[in-house]
């Protein structure tokens, strides 16, 4: 399988938090889309166990 081939599902946290910024960012809330993508970090950290 080529790297281009591969599918990669992302778990539902991690689609919750994207999903939740996307519609921050889409009505103006800045703020809550920085909260959102520090989230994003915590959430890879302690789910996927990202350095």
């Amino acid at each position: 399988m080529t790297a281009s081939a591969k599918v990669v599902r992302q778990c539902e946290g991690c689609r919750d938090i994207k999903r939740k910024r996307a519609r921050a960012l889409a009505v103006g809330d800045v703020q809550e889309a920085a909260a959102l993508t520090a989230a994003m970090g915590v959430h890879l950290r302690v789910a996927h166990e990202y350095p």
